[in-house]
């Protein structure tokens, strides 16, 4: 028996990297787990090296994305035990190919993405 037998997760961004890594830990430990991210194919995928887990498609700087993933995680039914807020976007370019708006998106939408998912 895992350390979060019966107990619901949510992690987003979970289709890969590191949120994909922790939502296998997760479920590992016996958590069912929800991912979410923007690409479909990838949560499919995902989903399917997790085992315990259901993908909800959406982007958690949009509001209505976010409280479609709750309803989801309510309809499950047992709450909501761990959150994981990976979610965020990244831009791989030289030095010099930098923008200060490739810089804002980046940098000011990770937090803004945490202060959307955590409150819920």
């Amino acid at each position: 028996m895992g350390q979060l037998e019966g107990m619901t997760a949510v992690v987003t961004g979970g289709s890969t990297g590191i949120g994909l890594a922790t939502a296998r830990r997760l479920a590992a430990e016996g958590a069912h787990v929800f991912i979410t991210g923007r690409r479909e194919t990838e949560l499919r995928k995902a989903v399917a090296t997790i085992g315990n887990a259901t993908a909800v498609s959406g982007d958690v700087s949009v509001a209505a994305d976010v409280d479609r993933l709750y309803q989801r995680v309510r309809e499950h039914g047992q709450g909501l035990d761990v959150l994981f807020a990976n979610a965020g976007i990244n831009h791989i370019a030289r030095l010099d190919e930098l923008t200060e708006d490739i810089h804002d998106a980046v940098f000011d939408r990770r937090p803004s993405r945490c202060s959307t998912t955590v409150p819920r």
